[in-house]
């Protein structure tokens, strides 16, 4: 296996055993901050292609400064 690769696939299990022992309170602040990232990134424009943001997801929440 590639040395870039191997080193890859040793942090990715390195992140899930540090994120497997989180609390499920700390689990859930991490998943609504990924969404709320998520739900901003959809909305900006994406100014190197010209293209236009997308309709907000369904599933997703307002922003703070929104709501």
């Amino acid at each position: 296996m590639q040395p870039e690769l191997q080193a890859l696939f040793e942090a990715q299990a390195a992140w899930q055993r540090a994120r497997a022992g989180l609390s499920w309170p700390e689990k859930i602040r991490m998943a609504e901050a990924m969404r709320e990232g998520a739900w901003q990134l959809r909305r900006s424009p994406v100014k190197q292609t010209g293209r236009e943001p997308g309709p907000p997801s369904p599933t997703t929440s307002p922003s703070v400064s929104e709501r």
